[in-house]
C-alpha cells in the first residue's frame, strides 16, 4: 500500500503516512534529482525507485535520526 502525503514541511521535505512504515519525511532534493534524472531519461521519477530501494532509504534515515524527529530520506540514502 503506498504512503499518503500528510503534508509539506516548508521547502525541504513532504511529510508522509505508510500504514507499514508509519510516518517520515522526504527531502525535496529527492524529487529535484529525480527532475533532473528525467531530463537526461524519458519520465524517470522519484517514484521510480523500487520498494525496495525506499525501505532502504528509510532504514538509513531511522538510523539517523534523533530521538521525537520523524526520519528524513535524502538523496544520498538511496546509494
Amino acid at each position: 500500500m503506498p504512503a499518503d502525503v500528510m503534508r509539506v514541511t516548508g521547502r525541504e521535505a513532504t511529510a508522509f503516512h505508510c500504514p507499514t512504515h508509519g510516518d517520515f519525511k522526504v527531502a525535496e532534493t529527492v524529487f529535484a534529482e529525480a527532475k533532473a534524472k528525467a531530463k537526461a531519461k524519458a519520465k524517470a521519477k522519484a517514484k521510480d525507485y523500487t520498494r525496495d530501494q525506499w525501505e532502504a532509504a528509510l532504514d538509513k534515515a531511522e538510523e539517523r535520526m534523533e530521538a521525537d524527529e520523524w526520519p528524513l530520506i535524502i538523496v544520498d540514502d538511496f546509494y
